[in-house]
């Protein structure tokens, strides 16, 4: 075969070859959309593997970060409690020797208005026996006189 002799010729020469180049690129292109839809569909089945992962491990930390703050509020509340437990012993051991020392205060002073009050019955008490005791003598002496002077008359 000998090339094309007139324009027209080599334009249509060129047409079928261009025309061959697409028919071979169309043929072709099922295997090359059945390549694609291969290397697809592995993308999408690793993009759902990497997904599953993924919300496991956003769910293993959400129940890691619920355990630790529930640990945490815990662990707060329990101190929040033991300082409330030792702020009421504090509170009330405070009251406690704050009742001491004004019972003490009273006590003291009650003791001592009864101890200068106690002194001075003794006092009184003790010039009263004395008092007493010369009544009692004095009794005693005009009761014997009396006595002796009965006695006499009788006598004689």
């Amino acid at each position: 075969m000998n090339g094309p002799r007139t324009t027209r010729e080599a334009l249509i020469a060129e047409v079928l070859g261009d025309l061959d180049g697409l028919l071979t690129r169309v043929e072709a292109l099922p295997a090359m959309v059945a390549g694609a839809e291969g290397r697809l569909s592995g993308t999408v089945a690793a993009l759902d593997e990497a997904g599953d992962k993924y919300r496991l491990a956003v769910t293993a930390f959400t129940e890691q970060a619920k355990a630790d703050l529930s640990e945490y509020l815990d662990l707060k509340t329990a101190h929040a409690a033991q300082l409330a437990t030792k702020t009421v012993e504090e509170q009330r051991a405070a009251l406690q020797e704050a009742a001491r020392l004004a019972f003490r205060s009273e006590a003291s002073d009650k003791a001592a208005s009864l101890g200068v009050a106690l002194g001075e019955a003794a006092k009184e008490f003790r010039r009263s026996m004395w008092s007493r005791m010369m009544e009692h003598a004095v009794t005693a002496l005009i009761a014997s006189a009396f006595t002796a002077g009965l006695v006499y008359a009788i006598v004689k």
